[in-house]
């Protein structure tokens, strides 16, 4: 099992077997309210620091990274900024897919809820 950011395998296999990575929502609350598992990334612990620190806690960064996952369709890697480094997500095509249908209706949700 591979990191979504940095690409190196997770750093330990917990006594289980399985591979001790960090779920973390891609988005806030704000832009996803309702717990879905398709907006959990799957990170090694220090790409999950570094995305909570300069994506989640940075409105704008969510705000584009969102628009990015929506808008970029022939690319399974979202470009990221995590400090001074520019990186990016990995996904496979059905996470991505999945996704970005949450999001989709999310937003019609939204809109709907506007009228």
């Amino acid at each position: 099992m591979m990191c979504q950011i940095c690409q190196k395998n997770m750093p330990f296999r917990k006594r289980d077997g399985e591979y001790y990575f960090e779920a973390v929502e891609a988005f806030s609350k704000e832009h996803c309210p309702k717990e879905h598992e398709a907006q959990f990334i799957a990170l090694c612990p220090l790409c999950a620091a570094m995305y909570k620190e300069f994506v989640r806690r940075d409105k704008s960064a969510v705000v584009r990274f969102k628009h990015a996952v929506m808008n970029s369709p022939d690319s399974l890697q979202i470009p990221i900024q995590l400090g001074e480094q520019k990186t990016s997500v990995c996904f496979v095509e059905t996470h991505l897919y999945d996704l970005r249908l949450m999001l989709r209706e999310l937003s019609q949700v939204n809109t709907s809820e506007l009228n």
